[in-house]
């Protein structure tokens, strides 16, 4: 059984509107969503929340976010072993259905194609039971406190009970720096098409 921490503790549904601005916030100026999110004002913004509340809705059947007690400073949605991969049927269901609309066809098309990119490496690099930690984000001002990795301690304690390896992706150079503070490594970088934004993929073995 998993227990909360009394630096993390589970999310509540009621605290689902808070917790998608946060996401939001914390990743309006990351690169990947820059790939595939509308890049004016305020169809971006309406678009990356609209995005991380799918986040947020495809994670909460498992009841693996993580966030911080009394005031929301942070995020970690987790997908549970044997559920880690993400169906099109469950993004769909989350409302997917709205991806033109919100996105544009160009953005649409782009984001298929890393959907697409994200599931093969995963699949390939991940064939047997792990964690996969979907969304990690920090309210901007609480960013370098020591926030996220508070918040990866629930699952990563329990990965580390369990024997199971925890995997992700980024597309940063300092979360790369973060998550390797916080025992991953680097399995995979890849360019984006047609774009100056990298991916990488990163495993944490359990220890």
């Amino acid at each position: 059984m998993i227990h909360a921490t009394n630096d993390a503790v589970r999310l509540e549904r009621s605290q689902t509107e808070k917790a998608t601005e946060i996401l939001t916030n914390a990743f309006y100026n990351d690169p990947m969503f820059g790939y595939i999110i509308p890049e004016t004002e305020p169809a971006k913004y309406n678009a990356l929340k609209w995005f991380c509340r799918m986040t947020l809705d495809v994670s909460q059947p498992y009841n693996q976010i993580y966030t911080t007690p009394d005031e929301l400073k942070g995020i970690a949605a987790w997908l549970p072993p044997g559920n880690a991969s993400i169906s099109m049927l469950q993004l769909l269901q989350a409302g997917l259905y709205a991806l033109p609309f919100k996105l544009g066809w160009k953005k649409s098309g782009r984001f298929m194609s890393l959907f697409s990119l994200i599931e093969e490496r995963h699949h390939q690099e991940m064939p047997h039971p792990h964690w996969y930690l979907f969304m990690l984000g920090v309210a901007p001002g609480y960013q370098n406190q020591g926030v996220g990795s508070k918040l990866l301690q629930p699952i990563l304690k329990q990965a580390d009970s369990d024997g199971l390896p925890c995997y992700l992706q980024t597309s940063t150079e300092s979360a790369i720096r973060f998550y390797k503070r916080n025992g991953f490594e680097i399995l995979w970088k890849g360019e984006l098409p047609g774009d100056n934004a990298c991916i990488w993929t990163m495993k944490r073995e359990p220890v």
